[in-house]
Parts: C-alpha cells; sequence; structure tokens
C-alpha cells in the first residue's frame, strides 16, 4: 500500500521554487539562481525544454518579421539566455544559428532550428553551472495556500510525497496548474469553447534524399517555406526549412492524413520536426480528451510516413521515428494577470513603462504587428491576480486569442522566463512581493543580463 504521508523534511526550503522545465522553466530558474536565490526546478519528465524543443519545428523567433515588409530593416528582439541557450546548443553539434528564410519570410523571416537532444544536454548544463537544484520525474499533487499566498507545494515523485516551501514561486506548468492550485482566476477552454485550440504532434521522417524530395514538390509547385543552410558536421547548404502546400497536392491527387505541413532539418537524410497532424480542438484538462489525441495522432504519424513513401520522390524508403513523447496541447488554462496582453498591443506595437522584453511574432496568418515592428511584454503580463508570492511565464498567461497566437511561442516563453525568474530573485533580496519589485531595478538587472527591452539592427 502506498504511504499517504507527506514529508516536510525531505527537501530543505528554497528562496524560488520554479514548476516545470519547459522553455519558459528552465530561463526562469536559471535567471534565478544567477541572480543569488536559491532556486529548485521541478519537472515531470526527465529532460528539460518541454514541448517547445521535443515537438516545435523551431524557435520562433530571435528576429521581427521583416519579410513581410519588403524594404524593411532585420530587427533583432530578443538575446539574453535564449540566445545563450543556442550558443551552447551549437556548442555540442545541435544548432546553425539563425537561418533566413528563402521562402515564406512573411510568416517567419528568420528560423533557429535546433537538435532536441543537443538543447537538452544545453539546458541540463546551463542549469548546473547556475546552481539549479532540479527535481526531474517530480510533479505537483497538491499546493497549500491561504491569506492569498502559497505557502508549500506538495510535490510525488519514486520517494513518496514531500513539501517544499519557498519564498517565491513561478509557474511554467503551461497550464497554470500552480496558479490555479493557488487560487489565481483563470479560463478553461473546452473543446467547443472560442479560444480552444488543438493538440499538435510532431516526429522525425528518417531516411529521406531531401533535395529529390525539394525537387519534386518544386516541379509540382507545392513548396510554400523553404530555406537552407550549412548543418552541423557538414561542408554544404542542405535543406532546413520546407513548407509544403497540401492543397496543391490534393489538386494532383495525392491524398493523405495532413491538412497542412511545416518541417525543419537539422540532420542530413532526416526531416527533424514534421509538424503536420493535429487533434481538437478538445479540452487540455481532460484526460480522456488527452488519450484520445494520443491514440488518433500516433497511428496517422505512420499513415504519414505512407504517404510520402508511395507519392514523393526522395522518400521510397522513408520511416517515421522520434515522436513526441506526448502530444502537444496548445491550450488548457489561461490565467488572469494584472495586465492582461491584447490583440491590440500586439499588432498595434503597443510599448509599456514596465517593459520586460520584446517580441515581434504572432503565429496566425492573419494578424502581424505592424510595419515589421514589435510590441513589448509588460512587467504586470507575469504576475497572475489575487496571489501574492507568484508569477509566471508561458503558454497560460495571455486570455485573448490573438494575443495568446504570439505569447504562447517558444522564444516568448523564454523571454518570459528569464523576466519571472530575475524578478522572483529580486523580490527575495528585497524581502517583497512581484508586484513591489522595483521595475528599474529589474529593467537595469535584465539589460545587464543582455535582454533586450528594444530590438537592435542586425
Amino acid at each position: 500500500m502506498q504511504n499517504p504521508m507527506i514529508s516536510e523534511v525531505r527537501y530543505e526550503p528554497y528562496d524560488v521554487l520554479v514548476a516545470g522545465g519547459g522553455l519558459a522553466g528552465l530561463t526562469a530558474a536559471i535567471a534565478a539562481a544567477r541572480g543569488g536565490a536559491r532556486t529548485v526546478l521541478i519537472e515531470r519528465a526527465g529532460w528539460l525544454g518541454g514541448m517547445g524543443i521535443t515537438g516545435a519545428t523551431g524557435l520562433h523567433t530571435f528576429f521581427n518579421i521583416y519579410g513581410a515588409h519588403p524594404g524593411a530593416e532585420r530587427l533583432r528582439v530578443v538575446r539574453g539566455i535564449p540566445q545563450e541557450l543556442i550558443d551552447r546548443t551549437g556548442a555540442l553539434g545541435g544548432a546553425m544559428g539563425h537561418v533566413p528564410m528563402e521562402r515564406g519570410a512573411d510568416f517567419v523571416s528568420m528560423l533557429t532550428p535546433v537538435d532536441p537532444e543537443a538543447f537538452k544536454a544545453a539546458a541540463l548544463e546551463a542549469c548546473r553551472e547556475a546552481g539549479v537544484r532540479l527535481l526531474l520525474h517530480t510533479v505537483i499533487d497538491e499546493v497549500v495556500a491561504g491569506d492569498g499566498a502559497i505557502e508549500g507545494v506538495v510535490v510525488w515523485n519514486k520517494a513518496g510525497r514531500s513539501l517544499i516551501r519557498a519564498e517565491q514561486y513561478i509557474d511554467c506548468t503551461g497550464d497554470g496548474d500552480l496558479a490555479a492550485w493557488a487560487g489565481a482566476p483563470f479560463e478553461h477552454y473546452r473543446a467547443d469553447d472560442p479560444g480552444a485550440y488543438s493538440a499538435g504532434f510532431t516526429f522525425r521522417l528518417c531516411n529521406v534524399d531531401l533535395a529529390a524530395l525539394e525537387g519534386d514538390l518544386e516541379r509540382r509547385g507545392a513548396i510554400r517555406q523553404l530555406a537552407h543552410a550549412v548543418k552541423p558536421h557538414t561542408q554544404a547548404p542542405d535543406l532546413v526549412r520546407l513548407g509544403i502546400d497540401v492543397r496543391r497536392l490534393r489538386e494532383q491527387g495525392i491524398e493523405g492524413p495532413i491538412t497542412g505541413f511545416l518541417s525543419s532539418s537539422v540532420r542530413p537524410r532526416e526531416i527533424t520536426y514534421c509538424n503536420c497532424i493535429n487533434y481538437g480542438p478538445n479540452d487540455g484538462l481532460d484526460p480522456d480528451a488527452l488519450t484520445a489525441a494520443e491514440v488518433d495522432l500516433r497511428g496517422r504519424m505512420l499513415s504519414v510516413a505512407d504517404m510520402f513513401r508511395e507519392n514523393l520522390a526522395g522518400c521510397e524508403g522513408c520511416y517515421a521515428a522520434g515522436p513526441a513523447p506526448t502530444a502537444g496541447q496548445r491550450r488548457g488554462r489561461a490565467i488572469h494577470a494584472d495586465y492582461e496582453i491584447t490583440q491590440d498591443d500586439c499588432t498595434d506595437a503597443h510599448k509599456f513603462g514596465d517593459a520586460v522584453g520584446c517580441y515581434s511574432f504572432i503565429d496566425n496568418g492573419r494578424h502581424f504587428v505592424r510595419d515589421a515592428g514589435y510590441y513589448q511584454i509588460p512587467y504586470r503580463a507575469l504576475i497572475p491576480r489575487e496571489v501574492d508570492n507568484l508569477l509566471m511565464a508561458g503558454r497560460m498567461m495571455t486570455v485573448e486569442l490573438v494575443a495568446h497566437n504570439s505569447t504562447r511561442n517558444t522564444v516568448c516563453c523564454m523571454i518570459c522566463g528569464q523576466a519571472a525568474g530575475t524578478a522572483a530573485a529580486l523580490a527575495v533580496h528585497a524581502g517583497v512581493t512581484p508586484r513591489e519589485v522595483d521595475v528599474e531595478a529589474l529593467q537595469a538587472r535584465l539589460r545587464a543580463a543582455d535582454v533586450l527591452l528594444e530590438p537592435v539592427a542586425e
């Protein structure tokens, strides 16, 4: 029989507890530890980076979308810890920097592809060097909260149930579990609700002659996005980004389970990330819906390989492998914040006096930041309502749908993670709540860490 007792002495108290080790959580933990806070990072998986590394097609994006406006200047909008992680991944042979798009630059102008295994190693290395205490294979089971503050979290792992206390907490769980269980108000998106999202699922397509595939699709007039670069440990440019016009293939009699196709390739003879199948919209908090998504998507993955093998040059011996460990649920909850970023904030390029970063990409082909510009992320957007010692970063932080189309993306999650971790450390040292943090001091600390609050030409 499982022991229901909770140990209150297994883990020491910490200054900062970060829940979730995805892209937001790992940058938050590194920033908090570098700020002098004793930091623990709790992650249910055995690696860091989350679905942004195991289930995305690339990191979108460190630059503005200059390709949407002919003649617009290319602007760098992100550096700091996100760029450091790219550099570390490159040093391990898993990245090729930022690649300019040859076609499709009006959607993403610069792609940053990474090998998932190299990135995981780089993330673990950066956390260890910063002094972050890692608790992998660990989940939050319960939140102890009262009077508008978190007193501790009960975690479960193979050691049993344990209470961990901290002064400040950062929710990077994706679905806002920590914030919701602590009493912060939120929106729950069910399958039929406006703003609900489908679950995605990426995988590798291996043993592909990329040049032959590109040539075949070119002859068919079916290429929508395209980029080439020299891959790690190679000498000549190779296919890195491929977007396929699926409608054109169907007009030519090629049928299959996909409705769209975006991909990136980090290694020779493989498409490292195929993003082409989705399930839903569904309820990301419903275990039955999540189970149904897994069953459906894993079966369709094999059908995609069949479609390529039977119809497209260079794919005669291809096979699917390396699937994401889970379906990628894009939305479950949205946590209400002291300030909620809106569609107009994004598309009209709004600026804020409490800015902690800037960003330019909206993952929505109908909406763009005007004039290839940028909007700023206000610090208040990282503070959940009604809980005093809590910050958040990641895909749960924006309610309005088009704004969420932007802030849920990989690089924005890292921007917000670094800001939240830095703020949490400042709050600990000043003995104040996140709402009481000196914003000018926070901005100065971020700038000193090479965070861009305004873009620079590059």
